[in-house]
């Protein structure tokens, strides 16, 4: 479904991404795990077109996507939700989910349908529909912003530290949807930095360093994986994670 083709990026001089490359077929959950500054977001960014690669390509569907402006690959069913819950916070819960579905241009029927299904998911959205969004909390923010990028349909949803500041309930909830989504066909790509959940619920991962893929694999033969462990799962991924 996505491949990844060796992938050079750059912040003005400095090279972020260094001939990254991967794969996710059709159906699959898989996470990318790593440090902070390990080039994760820059990978997703750069998939969806926010930000340009200097050498390598895109694949999405079989088709080349880099270079292409990022509404046309939102179109396309392939959506990213950003890290830290971005959404139009003077605009309402409802008005939010409604310029989710913008690029779809569904009629108000057609439209209603899909709010509502976005309603079972996260019921609290439906309370606070006429609330702005900015007086929500973060869990509820960033069930919001969840739920707008469904409102596009999503083939591949790429999900960018989905559990950041969330409340430790909140966040088995999160990855509980997470689980949901999946087996209602829609393939995700995982950004977390809770590598133990990330890996738990994945057929696949990736562990990303300084802008390289050292290491793919399963994500319960990773889970299980002594260099993993060390490095995120245990006391000095707490450390790894304050820094």
């Amino acid at each position: 479904m996505l491949k990844i083709k060796n992938i050079d990026a750059v912040y003005g001089k400095i090279q972020i991404l260094h001939r990254t490359s991967l794969h996710i077929r059709e159906g699959e959950i898989v996470s990318l795990i790593g440090a902070n500054g390990a080039g994760k977001t820059t990978l997703l960014n750069v998939i969806s077109g926010l930000h340009p690669l200097k050498s390598g390509g895109v694949l999405f569907l079989g088709r080349e996507i880099q270079g292409m402006q990022p509404d046309r690959i939102v179109g396309m069913g392939l959506i990213q939700v950003p890290e830290s819950d971005k959404i139009f916070a003077p605009l309402t819960v409802l008005e939010n989910l409604e310029l989710g579905a913008y690029l779809r241009r569904l009629d108000r029927d057609a439209l209603k349908t899909e709010i509502e299904k976005v309603h079972a998911l996260f019921p609290i959205l439906r309370d606070r529909g006429g609330r702005a969004a900015g007086t929500l909390s973060g869990g509820e923010r960033q069930m919001l912003a969840l739920g707008r990028a469904l409102m596009g349909k999503p083939k591949l949803l790429m999900l960018d530290e989905p559990s950041l500041g969330l409340a430790p309930a909140i966040v088995s909830e999160m990855f509980r949807i997470i689980q949901s989504l999946n087996k209602m066909g829609t393939t995700i790509l995982l950004v977390e930095q809770n590598a133990r959940e990330a890996l738990r619920i994945s057929n696949r991962a990736y562990v990303m360093e300084t802008g390289r893929i050292i290491l793919t694999g399963a994500g319960a033969e990773l889970l299980n994986n002594e260099e993993v462990k060390r490095a995120f799962l245990g006391n000095d991924y707490k450390e790894k994670w304050e820094r």
